[in-house]
């Protein structure tokens, strides 16, 4: 009976393993900041091999901030703004973001957020999914990810036992939802998951970035060039990047009293 056992337990997990070893992954990304009356909508692509991935921006589809001022697009300068890089050999995920208007590369790890995972199941694309949620940063997320799949996620959306195909802030700021999937059990060497940022001189630590931030956003505030132009960073986007209790910076609230 005990090798009964083994021998079964080996099937089971031979039967669950996913057998996806390259993936390509087409997200559809959506922001809104309804307070200012922006939305923004960009094309996505994840390259999934076995111990790397990239994503990366394709294209903008929709960006708006409000019908007076008209659409914009944001299309960065630097090369590499777009793409998050994540080493799953190493725990280690690499991304850019900006200070002001400089870029800063930060290195993260991967298993950064702690999900619940649910009982709710859902197909999405013809994959079985699960739900999980977690607070990340300043927002509470949920996400559906399948076990079919090898593991993964959009942005920095990671370290469930599966793909993440969708995902959404439970306050409406941002979503990722899988639009077309590419699989393949064998290397596909037209894919490229080298690291873009491995000549980079100098890596941010989240906690080193959030200073530099915050350093900028009071040193923007009081500066005054005899415009009309107000420069307010915000304490929150996808991640927050200045804590609510935080004094040092009270610009976004000084403003909002003066226009009351």
């Amino acid at each position: 009976m005990k090798y009964l056992i083994i021998i079964l337990t080996f099937i089971s997990f031979t039967i669950n393993k996913p057998t996806l070893t390259v993936s390509e992954i087409q997200y559809l990304e959506t922001k809104r900041e309804d307070s200012i009356n922006v939305s923004w909508q960009g094309e996505y692509y994840l390259y999934r091999t076995e111990n790397n991935s990239k994503y990366l921006k394709k294209k903008v589809i929709k960006s708006s901030v409000g019908t007076e001022r008209g659409d914009i697009d944001f299309n960065p300068k630097n090369s590499k703004a777009e793409i998050l890089y994540k080493d799953y050999s190493k725990n280690e995920m690499y991304s850019k973001d900006l200070v002001g208007f400089k870029f800063f590369t930060i290195k993260d790890s991967i298993n950064i957020i702690n999900w619940n995972i649910k009982n709710e199941k859902k197909e999405i694309l013809g994959y079985t999914c699960t739900l999980a949620e977690s607070s990340f940063r300043g927002r509470i997320y949920q996400a559906w990810f399948t076990t079919q799949l090898i593991a993964g996620g959009p942005w920095k959306l990671d370290g469930l036992p599966g793909m993440i195909l969708k995902a959404d802030s439970k306050d409406g700021y941002c979503s990722f939802e899988a639009t077309k999937i590419k699989i393949s059990k064998q290397e596909d060497n037209t894919i490229d998951t080298t690291n873009p940022y491995s000549l980079e001189k100098k890596f941010y630590s989240w906690t080193e970035f959030k200073k530099k931030y915050k350093e900028k956003a009071i040193k923007m505030s009081k500066y005054n060039p005899g415009s009309s132009i107000i420069f307010v960073a915000p304490r929150l986007r996808r991640e927050r990047y200045i804590e609510k209790n935080d004094t040092d910076y009270l610009f976004e609230s000084d403003l909002k009293k003066s226009m009351d």
